[in-house]
């Protein structure tokens, strides 16, 4: 989580924060987590582009639900929901879309104790259509060598 610092508190004249997520340390630290393991264990299949916190998570305090997206290439996603057309987000009307993006939410829902809205997209679409802020979540930090 990056915090940047913006305006003046005018209590006491230090300067504000900006939240880069609005969404408090413990929930945010156990979605880090189970999003770890989720792109584990799509990363050995699939060429996984990323999981992204997107939406009004991102803006504003007062959001509704977090908004988590797996985006991977179009090639694994067409293998991992072959009947499910990348054209117009028809893959919503895709059985198996649908069951592992409900049950994937239910997953983080009870990991993290936050209404989170799953959903796997094609990066082609996903970078397409969406261009505002994502922030990627699940990373893995390696040390290198003797570091």
């Amino acid at each position: 989580m990056t915090v940047e610092r913006i305006g003046l508190d005018e209590a006491n004249d230090a300067p504000k924060r900006a939240k880069s997520v609005h969404i408090g340390a413990p929930a945010c630290f156990a979605l880090e987590i189970a999003c770890k393991t989720l792109r584990e264990a799509f990363a050995e299949t699939c060429e996984v582009g990323g999981i992204y916190i997107v939406g009004s998570v991102l803006d504003r305090s007062d959001w509704r639900d977090v908004d988590v997206r797996l985006m991977m290439d179009d090639e694994s996603f067409s293998v991992l929901f072959p009947n499910a057309p990348l054209q117009n987000a028809a893959w919503e009307h895709d059985p198996r879309w649908t069951v592992m993006t409900v049950a994937i939410s239910a997953w983080l829902r009870q990991q993290t104790g936050l209404p989170v809205d799953f959903q796997f997209q094609p990066m082609s679409w996903a970078n397409e259509r969406h261009n505002g802020p994502r922030s990627a979540v699940g990373l893995r930090y390696v040390k290198r060598g003797n570091e």
